[in-house]
């Protein structure tokens, strides 16, 4: 997929570099502060959610924008998405580049594996409401994941 931000036109590249930066850029830190390194598989599960924004996100990490402005980064939104009359058509499309970037899915499907092995504990939690609402969220995650890899 190519994406034209001010005056140059880049191609999004899903490659190491990619997954470097959505890694850094994305991912959830635990309670002491280290990075849990699943920001390419929180980057995935948002296209499979349908938030739009995803897309900016996407663009930063593999459009080698360097410091393009946010409103060259918006713009560049409404053209491939035709003013958002493809919207679907690219959230789609970004789906399929994450599932065939080799770096992507090993990285994806590794924290899909660590959701899987993880849940039976947190289950075995003691069922305040946080916890369930927690459950449920990762539940909904692995189902989507399992549904689109």
């Amino acid at each position: 997929m190519e994406v034209t931000i001010g005056k140059n036109t880049s191609t999004l590249k899903f490659n190491f570099k990619a997954l470097f930066n959505a890694n850094r850029d994305f991912s959830n830190v635990d309670d002491n502060g280290n990075n849990l390194g699943d920001g390419a598989t929180n980057l995935f599960t948002r296209i499979l959610m349908g938030d739009t924004s995803v897309i900016v996100d996407i663009i930063k990490v593999a459009g080698n924008v360097g410091k393009a402005s946010e409103d060259d980064i918006f713009t560049a939104v409404d053209e491939i998405t035709e003013e958002g009359e493809k919207i679907d058509e690219t959230l789609d499309e970004l789906k399929d580049e994450l599932k065939n970037s080799g770096f992507f899915k090993k990285s994806i499907i590794t924290q899909k594996e660590n959701i899987e092995e993880a849940l039976p504990n947190l289950k075995k939690k003691i069922q305040t409401e946080k916890v369930k609402q927690q459950v449920a969220a990762i539940e909904r995650i692995l189902k989507l994941l399992n549904d689109n890899l």
